[in-house]
């Protein structure tokens, strides 16, 4: 039974290490998501050519993040995770701050995947050694030699009642589209392929979109043209609920993509059911965008239709398809989404050093605490 009152606080990542996988092959390679003070950074980038690992990074952090909705597994859906090969494993470990049994806990969770021995975890190496605890967790799945995943042994009965409490409320509608008042954690991942394309197969109709509610895990790969996946249905079905969550929708839109633009989303059309751009007075469809604005939509619609009061943000390369200018606008907004949602923390790959030179890191800034890695040709990482 879950404990009543189970409120999530803070849910930070502090570190990843991955080992035989992708282009890490070396051994053990980790990566802190803190600062210089060894504080859970909300804004975190990794920065390196193609081909150096960064959205394996981020795919990897999907797979762990996947596991605290499950008691079983069949699958971590990562293909080196999943091919059983010798000594591929990862670990994340985060910082949770909750309102558990009626007490105020910080507790310290290593989430684990892959094919080991014992616990890939490394006392001598603890990344919560700059944090006092109240209490040390594991979650995770280990691949025996005969293929069959079984989870680890270091299972206890706060890690359980967290497993069971995400089970508990995965579909549920969330209360409002703005900030939501769940606590339990959430992880967005949006992959480079931020597209919205026509809509060609799927009857059109009025029917709840199928990512809809709270997920530990939502993974935006690429913009399906099935009805129940679309953008288009997510709008109409918030303007059928009319609860003020599609205006709320419209103002972020508009706002965040279209301020200063002769263009802005109006409303829905009922026949046939889709979202309507005016653009200096004709109409069209969302895949009508840009390219730089479809992204731009993407990220905006389903980071408010989906965020929870603790959500780990995961954008692959940042500024995909947009003009400098508008990457420097979008690196504004995130910015200060970090600084509105404590609980937020946003973690992005970027080629960029236009990015990274607005990002600022050696920067103070109110409310920000950022960190990022520069993976070098070696496949090593450098501050």
């Amino acid at each position: 039974m879950i404990p009543e009152n189970f409120l999530v606080k803070a849910f930070k990542p502090l570190r990843l290490t991955v080992n035989n996988i992708g282009p890490f092959r070396d051994g053990p390679v980790s990566f802190d998501i803190t600062d210089n003070q060894d504080r859970p950074c909300n804004f975190f980038l990794l920065m390196s050519r193609n081909g150096r690992g960064k959205t394996t990074l981020l795919e990897v952090m999907t797979v762990l993040f996947n596991m605290l909705g499950f008691r079983e597994m069949d699958l971590f859906g990562h293909e080196d995770l999943d091919s059983g090969k010798s000594k591929s494993w990862a670990q994340l470990d985060i910082f949770i701050q909750a309102k558990y049994n009626g007490l105020d806990i910080s507790a310290g969770l290593s989430l684990v995947a892959g094919t080991f021995k014992t616990l890939p975890f490394h006392p001598d190496e603890d990344p919560f050694d700059a944090i006092e605890l109240t209490s040390r967790h594991f979650h995770g799945f280990r691949r025996r030699a005969s293929g069959r995943l079984e989870r680890i042994e270091k299972s206890d009965e706060f890690v359980e009642d967290l497993v069971a409490a995400i089970d508990l409320f995965k579909g549920e509608t969330p209360a409002g589209f703005e900030q939501e008042s769940l606590s339990f954690p959430t992880m967005l991942y949006f992959s480079a392929y931020r597209d919205i394309k026509p809509i060609y197969t799927g009857q059109r109709a009025i029917i709840q979109p199928s990512d809809w509610g709270y997920h530990p895990l939502h993974c935006f790969i690429e913009e399906g043209e099935e009805w129940d996946r679309s953008l288009d249905n997510m709008l109409v079905w918030m303007k059928w609920l009319d609860d003020g969550r599609f205006e709320r929708a419209v103002e972020i839109v508009n706002k965040r993509v279209f301020e200063g633009a002769t263009k802005f989303l109006k409303d829905v059309r009922k026949q046939p059911p889709e979202a309507i751009i005016i653009n200096d007075g004709g109409e069209h469809r969302l895949d009508r965008l840009s390219s730089g604005e479809k992204s731009l939509v993407q990220l905006f619609l389903r980071i408010g239709a989906h965020m929870t009061l603790n959500t780990i943000l995961l954008i692959d390369e940042l500024e995909v398809h947009l003009h400098p200018n508008m990457q420097h606008r979008l690196l504004r907004i995130l910015k200060q989404l970090a600084i509105d949602n404590p609980g937020l923390t946003i973690i992005s790959t970027t080629h960029s050093r236009e990015i990274l030179r607005a990002f600022a890191h050696e920067i103070e800034e109110k409310g920000l605490v950022k960190g990022g890695h520069i993976i070098s040709e070696d496949f090593n990482v450098s501050e």
